[in-house]
């Protein structure tokens, strides 16, 4: 999974970690964290400075669809 910078369309990180498609990523709101979720079953949750995996949650039986930040900053998931 590839981060560009959306005013200068370059690079700015590559976060590798999933073993299957990426469905949805979110960024926190402080920009500090990256949320993504795969059909490999896994959310994973990035250091956004570093491109360092910080978490994996494996708690999932089917691929995630959507993944996101609530307004207290921590991730959340779902399967549709």
């Amino acid at each position: 999974m590839k981060v560009w910078d959306a005013s200068t369309g370059q690079e700015v990180l590559t976060l590798k970690g999933h073993k299957h498609w990426v469905t949805s990523v979110g960024f926190s709101s402080n920009g500090q964290r990256i949320v993504s979720g795969s059909y490999d079953e896994t959310v994973k949750v990035w250091d956004a400075s570093t491109g360092q995996e910080a978490l994996t949650l494996k708690a999932h039986t089917d691929r995630v669809t959507s993944v996101g930040f609530n307004s207290d900053g921590n991730a959340s998931s779902r399967k549709l």
